[in-house]
């Protein structure tokens, strides 16, 4: 899929049942999933920093440990 293209129906319905994989999994907070969902859905090669951005954002006014 290229960044400019639509993804296909199966992809379309291979994220989507993931999503709600991702939300009815108590663990993983609904507002990560809908980040991972979006960066997955923009078509484009991913690197780990952008799962771990998307998983883990950075709080503004907090300390990195």
């Amino acid at each position: 899929m290229q960044e400019d293209e639509p993804p296909s129906p199966t992809l379309t319905k291979v994220l989507d049942t993931y999503l709600e994989a991702l939300k009815a999994d108590a663990e993983i907070d609904d507002d990560a999933a809908g980040r991972l969902d979006a960066l997955l859905r923009k078509g484009k090669t991913l690197k780990p920093d952008d799962f771990d951005a998307a998983l883990f954002p950075q709080n503004k006014g907090e300390c990195a440990s």
